[in-house]
């Protein structure tokens, strides 16, 4: 540590180059900056380094749409934003690219699928999706107004969730596919209750 004529530096204090200076009892220091002992990123920890960044991006997507409509609050332990990444890290290959569509889980909840649960798109009309599922003689009560909601992407962009108006008592019914600026390759569809407070896991549907 040097002592400087704080007259001539005029009282300098802060970095400047390689170099901090300040004031301590009317004089002015300098002392070198400390150099950095980091030591340098191996192959494996860049690679992980970049899978945690493609999970982070994937997450951000759903950061004001499905994640406090759906993930805050299912877990005391974890934030909905945390819950959700924890669940949908596994979809991730050890190069941070998206592995299987159907491992992604966009929804979370107590409800359940009903049984022989299909989605596919019209004859003709591709623009439609027909669902459809059996009736379950042990489910009866509020949740049949369970309410399929919809969500579709290009494995890239997701659309907003959509709500298609279709009940679980029906068994059934189309709507119009969640709209992309490219076209959609598969289909997440997940029940909500009547007062929206709670929900079933997602299905994956390829279309």
């Amino acid at each position: 540590m040097a002592s400087l004529d704080s007259f001539l530096l005029g009282g300098i204090s802060g970095k400047v180059g390689d170099k901090v200076y300040y004031q301590m009892n009317g004089k002015t220091y300098v002392r070198s900056l400390p150099k950095s002992r980091q030591k340098p990123v191996s192959p494996l920890q860049k690679l992980q380094q970049e899978r945690f960044l493609c999970i982070v991006r994937f997450c951000k997507k759903f950061k004001y749409s499905v994640i406090p409509l759906i993930w805050n609050g299912i877990e005391k332990s974890y934030s909905g934003y945390s819950l959700f990444m924890k669940t949908n890290s596994p979809a991730f290959g050890k190069d941070g690219e998206l592995m299987d569509p159907q491992r992604i889980q966009l929804s979370a909840g107590k409800l359940y699928h009903p049984y022989g649960f299909t989605a596919r798109r019209k004859v003709g009309e591709p623009a439609v999706v027909e669902v459809s599922w059996q009736k379950d003689a042990h489910l009866g009560g509020v949740p049949l107004w369970d309410e399929l909601l919809a969500i579709s992407t290009d494995n890239d962009q997701y659309s907003d969730v959509q709500v298609t108006g279709i009940t679980r008592g029906s068994l059934g019914g189309s709507f119009t596919l969640p709209s992309l600026k490219a076209p959609a390759t598969h289909l997440y569809l997940f029940f909500a209750s009547e007062d929206r407070k709670q929900y079933s896991g997602s299905a994956c549907f390829e279309i």
